[in-house]
């Protein structure tokens, strides 16, 4: 049986400065539900980080992503298993590993939300589907800023959309109170991204966008990542944006650098372990071509 995990943080540890490798490498490999502050959290298992808000009284809350059915289900035993409606599902983008578990959730909530884009990202994903349970679509989206106050709370949700990166329809959801944002996949901790240039998306503008979010939100706040090393936690600070943005820099100037000399996208590849000026982006290593090959064609 799944054991339920509490893991309450503290204003201190909430940063991710505070998390040290070391101590994320004694994180046991089994789902775990860690409460930031505020009500608000986080669930991993299998798939992209869910964030959620759970209100105090058994009535409400709000879940922003849903990895697969599976998980999905232990995620709402674990988290809402008094409740009986859920207030918003709202979504980071269309990725499978955070919508897949949709059909679970999607009919609990009074508004399913995603961005214009993300919806349509899905729509394309489900136009294509051979086998498996279809993904309900969104009844709810927007172009650049969504917000809803949850009733009976304080809390306020804000999802606000940057620009192409990850994807094409990219948000960002933040719980305004609690100052807690879930930045999806626009931030792999550590570890070489996943882009997708066919649902949108471009290395290129994901610097510009980093930088947009660095100045959106304050040095309290506490980010939720999608992915991570294995050594590095799903939460963090703009510290850690910016070191991603500093990757993405890194990338391209190594790209365009070796462009100009000729090198073609081949040998780019053969001779590429590390990037320089990046040496913590080691993790996640079949994705390395692929961020040299898109950078490649976008430079």
């Amino acid at each position: 049986m799944r054991r339920r995990r509490f893991l309450a943080t503290t204003g201190a540890l909430a940063l991710g400065s505070t998390f040290s490798p070391l101590l994320a490498r004694t994180r046991p490999l089994i789902p775990e539900v860690h409460l930031i502050r505020n009500n608000v959290g986080y669930f991993t298992d299998r798939g992209g980080t869910i964030g959620f808000f759970r209100p105090d009284g058994g009535v409400g809350g709000v879940v922003v992503d849903s990895q697969f059915p599976e998980q999905a289900s232990a995620f709402l035993t674990e988290v809402f298993e008094a409740y009986k409606e859920l207030d918003l599902l709202i979504n980071t983008h269309h990725h499978g590993d955070h919508t897949g578990g949709n059909g679970i959730v999607a009919p609990l909530a009074r508004a399913y939300v995603s961005h214009e884009r993300a919806k349509l990202n899905l729509q394309v994903n489900e136009a294509k589907r051979t086998e498996g349970e279809a993904v309900p679509l969104p009844d709810t989206t927007f172009a650049d800023e969504w917000s809803m106050a949850l009733p009976g709370s304080t809390e306020t949700v804000t999802a606000r959309h940057f620009g192409a990166a990850h994807t094409g329809g990219d948000a960002v959801i933040h719980f305004e109170n609690a100052n807690v944002a879930h930045l999806g996949d626009l931030l792999f901790n550590r570890r070489f991204p996943y882009i997708d240039p066919g649902a949108g998306g471009n290395m290129t503008n994901w610097i510009s966008v980093l930088r947009k979010i660095r100045k959106t939100y304050d040095r309290d706040t506490v980010f939720i990542f999608g992915h991570a090393a294995e050594s590095y936690p799903v939460t963090g600070d703009r510290a850690d944006v910016k070191s991603f943005e500093d990757y993405l820099l890194a990338l391209r100037d190594y790209v365009k650098t070796e462009k100009r000399k000729g090198t073609s996208l081949e040998a780019l590849k053969q001779k590429t372990v590390t990037i320089p000026n990046a040496p913590e982006w080691r993790f996640g290593e079949r994705l390395r071509d692929v961020n040299l090959e898109v950078m490649y064609s976008e430079v």
